[in-house]
């Protein structure tokens, strides 16, 4: 049971930092770059540092990098719909960061 509520969290400490990265490379204010690449730093850090409490088998990094893409493409449309990205660079920087924490 714990497991899970930590998979979950973990999931959304990623989801969180790959949003802000696609956000802060194609938002249209620049006055708002310096946050996001700090709450990127920030959530990555804390997903790194998450993701070495357990030993993740690979039906957990299945299960993380599904639910995370997901989730990402669901923020990105609810909360930052005018934002303009490719799937292709969600997917190239989800997998690029699951390597690095897991």
């Amino acid at each position: 049971m714990a497991k899970n509520r930590d998979r979950e969290s973990l999931i959304k400490l990623i989801v969180n930092t790959i949003v802000h990265e696609i956000v802060a490379e194609h938002t249209n204010r620049p006055e708002s770059r310096n946050f996001l690449n700090s709450e990127i730093i920030e959530y990555g850090n804390r997903a790194l540092d998450f993701a070495k409490t357990h030993g993740w088998n690979n039906e957990d990094r299945t299960y993380i990098e599904e639910e995370s893409m997901k989730r990402i493409k669901e923020k990105l449309s609810l909360k930052y719909s005018d934002v303009k990205y490719s799937e292709q660079e969600v997917v190239k920087k989800l997998i690029k960061f699951l390597k690095e924490i897991l």
